[in-house]
């Protein structure tokens, strides 16, 4: 934590206002709005997800609620739903079955989960001349596990990773800490521990310049800034695979 609070010790003119959408807490420097994950992957969202229809989506994001909830509450409290302990193969139920096989690895999991510090906190910090800010699902002493359970776009040739990945590189800015993402997908966890790299600082810094110069920007603009981080990205992934 030395690191985020030696960071942060220019951050003088800080304010916050609670976001009415949320309820939760957010910061403001200058005047103007912590910029979060979601808000700097607008575009890649909505180019993502376009040809989903709404209430899918609403009911996608009522599931993360329930199962961020449930996994939270058994790393606090230790409790959890009876069908944990049932055999796997007899739980039909997509999102019960992905709070399983989710609980079920963290009761495995080598990492130290005793030194659990919170879930739901707001971390910030001043990167270059705008001020980026994330809620974490599961802090620890040295490590922060984000829970994901998408399953709308799974494929890794997808933007949804970059999104994820871009989440994640906040978080670790953040916090200073390991940053591992558990994405459970009813069929198995995926468990990656985060890398930062030039690639997706450079994305970044574009994602940023992109949001303060929303108003600027033609919409043609915004569109091939867009296909340029998508076409980078994607053939990032491919060489990497053939590596």
């Amino acid at each position: 934590m030395k690191k985020t609070e030696e960071k942060n010790k220019n951050l003088k003119i800080m304010n916050f206002c609670f976001v009415e959408k949320t309820g939760l807490l957010w910061p403001y420097f200058m005047e103007k709005k912590a910029l979060s994950a979601s808000s700097l992957t607008k575009n890649l969202r909505e180019l993502e997800y376009e040809k989903i229809p709404k209430h899918i989506l609403e009911k996608a994001a009522t599931r993360g609620k329930k199962f961020h909830k449930t996994i939270q509450d058994f790393i606090e409290k230790k409790i959890y739903p009876e069908f944990i302990n049932e055999i796997d193969i007899n739980i039909q139920n997509n999102l019960d079955r992905k709070i399983y096989e989710t609980i079920n690895f963290l009761r495995k999991s080598s990492l130290e989960l005793k030194n659990f510090i919170g879930s739901e906190k707001l971390h910030y910090i001043k990167y270059k001349e705008i001020v980026l800010a994330t809620y974490l699902d599961l802090e620890f002493e040295e490590f922060v596990i984000e829970l994901k359970t998408n399953s709308l776009q799974t494929n890794k040739n997808s933007l949804s990773f970059l999104i994820f990945e871009i989440q994640l590189l906040i978080q670790s800015l953040c916090t200073g800490k390991i940053i591992y993402l558990l994405w459970s997908t009813g069929k198995g966890i995926i468990f990656n521990k985060f890398k930062i790299t030039n690639k997706i600082l450079k994305i970044l810094d574009i994602l940023i310049d992109l949001n303060l110069n929303e108003e600027i920007y033609t919409k043609e603009k915004k569109s091939l800034i867009i296909k340029k981080i998508k076409d980078e990205y994607l053939l990032d992934i491919n060489k990497k695979k053939n590596e």
